[in-house]
């Protein structure tokens, strides 16, 4: 049963497929238990069923809904792996795992690394729903959330806020749930002089307001329009504002525009109390606090956010590629790395490196001989090895990604587990601490698929210190994540046995940086003492704001503020 990708002799349209893939009929058997129609009623039809994404290629399948469709299976072959698809597909997830119930042996996956591989689909392969919820609900207002949170309470029905379904700790997924999917709220509006909500005596400022279905490809598109930057991350799928704001959000711009907390400057959200509420700086401190780096999916639904724009300006960058992946070569690139970042951080550089390949942006205003002279010693490195760093100008920020950066992370769409650490400056102050780090850091990349050095901390930024998020954000220099990628098929107790080595390799970089943290949505899925790595000191009053705003605990996530913890039903299906 394999079926060639040629697209232009495939019949189903998008619409098509999508018509195979989800039921708006309600009144299904799923949960029999729970009168669905009526708060299908109460959010004016916009409440559904969708299968998970491979539905079509599998002829068995339990408890989905959906159809077999060799023309609909060939469609999801061929766009398997594309992010933009695949976040406009509220059961699609960006990390496939979280499609799977692998405590159950449940999934409904192709073959990540060849979609055409019928040993994946065929009988007696059958597909099930996994942990994909059995129910979205197409959030278009405010009202849509509060009617889902008064049906949780009436019903006990779990709930959970999904966007585009990028994350590494399937908090947007959960069996029998209800999602409610924030996607097609796509407001994006230029403001040139906003004044804050109940701040009259505040300056304007230059801002855009943001639906939370706003990506980034449609952000730099949109700053571009408007002659203005509007940093960001690297994946054009992933949404702009969601769970990449509220829990920290890093780019290459980071070290001196700061993170996406850093820039939010006011959230419209529907709590769990049913309230519709206004947080920035003036009003609703607290819940702005919280909103500013305490993670997303547990202190509402946030409807709108208002991020700052910063004025469009030329961007160097530099780039070296064609590194040997050999562990020595390794070890002077990083070295070379560890030995540099304070004074790249402060010289205005970010962005990030691997084992082979570096490339980093500053958007400061110096000349393009600025730039080579504080680059120095990578030019040297590379010449050692008769490689040549690359030095070029873009005009902004947003010309750079469209060229550059957005083709490279288009790809998306296979399971990946992941670890990160916070590197504090502190680290790199002796040639003894940098060469123990360096050490440190080899031993934690050691024997793993992908291995990600980001300069992406907002080092040479000033922060309000309005932010909820550890303050080892702020005084340090790197952020290391170390991913393996799963097989399709990988039952529980592999799964657990990939998270709990990536564990014990971070160790290595933990037990150097005993006071540091991590980064709240790129995280080990085991992480020890997550409130301290997550939030540090600002944890208990975190908590305190969680109670007030979501007194009857209607949203709980993995690893989030007021986490009911493992043993709740909800965590079943995690390995």
């Amino acid at each position: 049963m394999q079926f060639p990708l040629d697209i232009a002799n495939i019949a189903s349209t998008w619409n098509q497929f999508m018509a195979l893939m989800l039921d708006a009929n309600v009144t299904s058997n799923l949960v029999p238990s729970v009168n669905w129609d009526t708060l299908n009623s109460s959010v004016s039809g916009r409440l559904f069923q969708y299968a998970p994404f491979a539905r079509a290629c599998f002829e068995d399948a339990e408890g989905v809904v959906g159809t077999y469709d060799a023309n609909a299976c060939a469609f999801a072959q061929a766009h398997y792996s594309d992010g933009q698809y695949r976040d406009t597909i509220p059961s699609s997830y960006q990390g496939l795992q979280w499609e799977t119930c692998p405590s159950k042996g449940e999934s409904c996956l192709l073959d990540w690394t060849n979609p055409l591989n019928e040993a994946a689909f065929d009988a007696p392969k059958t597909c099930h729903q996994g942990s994909i919820p059995t129910y979205f609900l197409e959030v278009q207002t405010a009202t849509d959330v509060q009617n889902a949170f008064k049906f949780s309470v009436e019903t006990g029905v779990n709930l959970v806020v999904k966007n585009t379904g990028h994350e590494f700790q399937g908090r947007s997924a959960r069996p029998g749930s209800l999602a409610l999917w924030t996607k097609n709220l796509q407001k994006i509006e230029y403001e040139p002089a906003w004044i804050p909500t109940g701040c009259e005596d505040t300056a304007p400022r230059t801002v855009v307001r943001l639906g939370p279905g706003i990506t980034f490809s449609d952000l730099y598109a949109f700053g571009e329009a408007n002659n203005i930057t509007l940093p960001g991350g690297s994946t054009p799928s992933v949404s702009a504002t969601g769970g990449y704001v509220l829990g920290g959000g890093h780019g290459s711009l980071s070290n001196t525009a700061g993170l996406g907390t850093d820039r939010a400057l006011e959230f419209t959200i529907v709590v769990p109390t049913g309230d519709v509420l206004t947080a920035n700086a003036c009003q609703n401190t607290d819940l702005y606090f919280a909103l500013r780096g305490g993670g997303g999916g547990t202190f509402g639904v946030v409807m709108e956010t208002v991020t700052l724009a910063l004025p469009r300006t030329p961007i160097h960058v530099i780039t070296l590629d064609g590194l040997s992946s050999d562990a020595n070569t390794t070890k002077a690139f990083w070295k070379v790395l560890v030995d540099n970042s304070r004074e790249w951080a402060n010289a205005g550089w970010g962005g990030v490196a691997g084992a082979t390949s570096l490339q980093y942006i500053n958007p400061l205003p110096i000349t393009e001989e600025e730039a080579r002279t504080s680059m120095q010693p990578l030019t040297e490195f590379a010449a050692q090895l008769n490689l040549t760093v690359g030095q070029e100008q873009y005009d902004s920020f947003a010309l750079f990604y469209q060229q550059v950066l957005e083709p490279l992370y288009a790809i998306s769409g296979f399971p990946l587990s992941t670890v990160s650490r916070l590197l504090p400056a502190k680290n790199f102050e002796t040639s003894t601490s940098r060469d123990e780090l360096l050490e440190a850091l080899l031993n934690a990349s050691a024997n793993h698929s992908l291995t990600y050095v980001f300069a992406t901390t907002p080092y040479a930024y000033k922060a309000d210190n309005l932010t909820s998020l550890t303050p080892a954000w702020r005084d340090s220099l790197l952020l290391i994540e170390v991913l393996d990628t799963l097989e399709y098929n990988a039952t529980a107790s592999e799964q657990k046995a990939v998270i709990e080595g990536l564990s014990k390799s971070m160790d290595y970089l933990r037990n150097v940086t005993p006071d540091s943290g991590t980064y709240f949505s790129e995280s080990d899925l085991y992480e020890p003492e997550f409130e301290n790595s997550f939030w540090g000191a600002n944890y208990e009053r975190l908590a305190e704001i969680k109670l007030k705003y979501d007194p009857l605990h209607i949203l709980d996530c993995w690893h989030c503020v007021g986490w009911k913890g493992r043993s709740d039903e909800a965590y079943s299906c995690y390995p």
